[in-house]
């Protein structure tokens, strides 16, 4: 796994209460290195006509993240505010200019409590051909407000890597490896042996199994940490692979989740795979998923 540095990365920001706060989330990712960042806003045509006024707020708001991005040492920062349906416009830029990745937040301006996705990130994950880093947004009580906030203050301090060893799995190693910089805490190199559709399994053949994919989390261990990741621990878990994804994230207090977009199923090449689609709506901590 050879170093990796993000030439490019597209920030969709609605202009909601929890854009200051994916800001900070994007600065910690330019401080590791990124030679551009495109910073894109979309007035909903689908809503009221737009406020000259309040398109010109919106553009100074992004010339004001722009000075704060480039002082992270991004060497370019670029502002476009456009009008039309937000995820088809980040999809038509996404496909335009083959960003290294897409930064997007869980949640719209609605700031719906639940776990659950905002319809442009929706959108965009499901037909994206970039990695997209789905930003998690928790809102909470404060001060007898309701206020948005990162699930972490740090998103790169633990990461959990996935993998079922398929290509798509393989396929996350140059996303890792530019997360290095970031000098996380610790690395888990997770696979879950799923055996229940394979109830006729012997307990010899369970310990080969075992045996084998011990070997191969452990060469994979010894790739990140030649990669420059120092403490990198091995995990296999046998069980149903969502539900030991999501305790192990909250027992290891996970802040990131690495993984790709589909496992070695074959399934239509736009859609997640059925792990990756619960571990994106589920889980507590930020996700990457990987295509």
């Amino acid at each position: 796994m050879s170093e990796n540095r993000l030439e490019k990365v597209l920030v969709p920001l609605d202009m909601g209460v929890g854009a200051q706060k994916l800001l900070s989330a994007v600065e910690e990712i330019a401080r590791i290195g990124v030679e551009e960042i495109a910073l894109l806003h979309v007035v909903n045509v689908r809503d009221a006509a737009a406020d000259p006024h309040i398109a010109k707020y919106d553009a100074i708001m992004l010339t004001t993240w722009k000075e704060r991005l480039l002082a992270c040492g991004v060497q370019k920062v670029t502002t476009e505010v456009a009008n039309g349906i937000p995820w088809i416009e980040i999809l038509e830029r996404s496909e335009q200019e083959s960003p290294s990745l897409i930064v997007l937040g869980s949640h719209g301006r609605s700031m719906v409590s639940r776990m659950l996705l905002g319809s442009t990130t929706e959108q965009v994950i499901r037909k994206a051909r970039t990695p997209a880093l789905i930003l998690r947004m928790k809102i909470i009580a404060e001060d007898g407000t309701m206020v948005c906030r990162l699930a972490t203050d740090r998103i790169l301090r633990r990461i959990m890597y996935l993998t079922d060893f398929s290509e798509y799995a393989t396929s996350c190693l140059p996303c890792l490896a530019w997360m290095v910089p970031a000098r996380p805490e610790e690395v888990l190199v997770v696979h879950i042996q799923d055996f229940r559709p394979f109830s006729d399994v012997t307990p010899a053949q369970r310990e080969e199994f075992n045996r084998r994919d011990a070997e191969r989390l452990k060469a994979l261990q010894k790739q990140l940490e030649s990669a420059g990741f120092g403490n990198v621990t091995p995990v296999l878990k046998i069980g149903n692979a969502i539900i030991e994804i999501l305790d192990l994230a909250r027992e290891r207090e996970v802040s990131l989740i690495v993984m790709g977009a589909r496992g070695m199923h074959g399934i239509p090449e736009r859609l997640l795979g059925g792990v990756t689609d619960a571990v994106v709506h589920r889980s507590g901590s930020h996700v990457l998923v990987v295509r």
